[in-house]
């Protein structure tokens, strides 16, 4: 049975995953095992919001499906709920991720989704959208579409004293755009061993074994890298002060 609802939906994937397939398909095969664990992880837990007194169970409002080298996440609404189990599980894929040294970039949108699990079908406006938010951000990141970050800077949430979702003039392949991210490096800043700030050829350390030194990337790439690390250190200090 086919079902349209307007949903979050959230679109995963691997940066540079072609050129690990053609250089190493095994290596390539041992990155997206490792996203899937960080997907599995995420999306079969319960999750305790001390500020709501309530737990909920991330089954209940968030899917997953997984093709390629691909995640994309989408809720059955568009309750409060909803969108605290997907920012939730989205966050911690990006962190496990980087722990795996697995380089990813997400968009988060709002909008119509049709599914149909018998048939394996999934399609809609707002998996179009956050495709092309993630996709056009220059940087390994998580970023709303606006309908979509109106509704999450509402749910307040935070870090220790850092907001979950912060405004950032994101790098896109055609300006520079004021955009609702994920405070990623406030929500792994105490699992760290080793303190900020990073030069971006130190950040980078643990993708060089699958991707090669830093200086042999194409400069579009060295750029996302450069991207990141601006972020990640402004944010750290920010949530250390």
């Amino acid at each position: 049975m086919t079902t349209s609802h307007t949903r979050f939906v959230a679109h995963l994937d691997i940066l540079g995953m072609a050129s690990i397939v053609d250089r190493d398909p095994e290596e390539a095969w041992s990155m997206l095992s490792a996203l899937v664990d960080a997907r599995d992880a995420s999306t079969n837990v319960s999750i305790e919001f001390q500020s709501l007194g309530k737990l909920i169970h991330v089954p209940d409002h968030v899917k997953a499906i997984t093709f390629s080298d691909t995640i994309f996440l989408f809720t059955h609404g568009i309750t409060d709920a909803d969108l605290r189990a997907l920012i939730v599980s989205v966050s911690q894929i990006f962190c496990s991720a980087l722990f795996n040294r697995v380089p990813v970039r997400v968009g988060i949108a709002k909008g119509e989704l049709f599914v149909n699990f018998e048939r394996s079908m999934y399609a809609g406006p707002a998996l179009i959208e956050a495709y092309h938010v993630g996709e056009s951000a220059q940087w390994l990141g998580i970023v709303f579409s606006p309908k979509s970050a109106e509704d999450a800077k509402t749910l307040g949430l935070t870090s220790g004293k850092s907001n979950v979702v912060v405004n950032w003039e994101v790098p896109t392949k055609q300006a520079i755009e004021e955009r609702s991210v994920i405070n990623w490096p406030a929500i792994m800043a105490s699992q760290l061993k080793v303190a900020p700030p990073f030069a971006t050829e130190d950040f980078y350390e643990i993708f060089r074994p699958t991707f090669g030194p830093f200086s042999d990337l194409p400069q579009d790439v060295r750029i996302k890298y450069e991207n990141t690390v601006t972020f990640f250190n402004e944010q750290y200090d920010a949530h250390m002060a």
